[in-house]
């Protein structure tokens, strides 16, 4: 033993497999949307998304974010087991740019708060955030 591990009880095996633990929880986000996989912008300037493609959306509360549509963000949320959501990722307040954070959407200008379906929680935005039109199918899912 070295006189590290006699002082402090940790062995070097013990403090490898600790790091690692940080460091898988600091990179792997659990709460963070799912980029959006098999999406195809249509001419007509709507979004195709496979639901295939994108195993999250099986649930209800699967949520992923499909980023530079038209310089826009936006998410698509499945709400039940038919029916899905997708909302503009731009703050109503000042527009600033959302992040998920747990089941909710935060601003990251002014920490205004809304539920993944884009109702209003915590100001300063006093209005829900922007619905698009959604028309889903078994196999995909179209926006716009």
């Amino acid at each position: 033993m070295s006189n590290i591990e006699e002082s402090t009880g940790i062995t070097r095996r013990g403090a490898l497999c600790a790091l690692s633990l940080v460091t898988v929880g600091i990179f792997s986000s659990p709460e963070a949307a799912t980029a959006a996989t098999g999406v195809k912008i249509l001419r007509s300037g709507k979004v195709r998304v496979a639901l295939k493609s994108n195993p999250v959306l099986k649930k209800v509360g699967g949520v992923v974010r499909i980023d530079d549509v038209q310089g826009r963000s936006i998410a698509l949320v499945r709400t039940s087991a038919k029916a899905y959501v997708a909302v503009n990722l731009l703050c109503t307040h000042q527009g600033g740019e959302l992040v998920q954070t747990g089941n909710q959407w935060q601003c990251q200008t002014h920490q205004a708060t809304f539920t993944l379906a884009g109702k209003n929680l915590v100001g300063p935005a006093s209005t829900a955030l922007k619905r698009l039109p959604v028309k889903a199918t078994a196999s995909r899912v179209t926006i716009g």
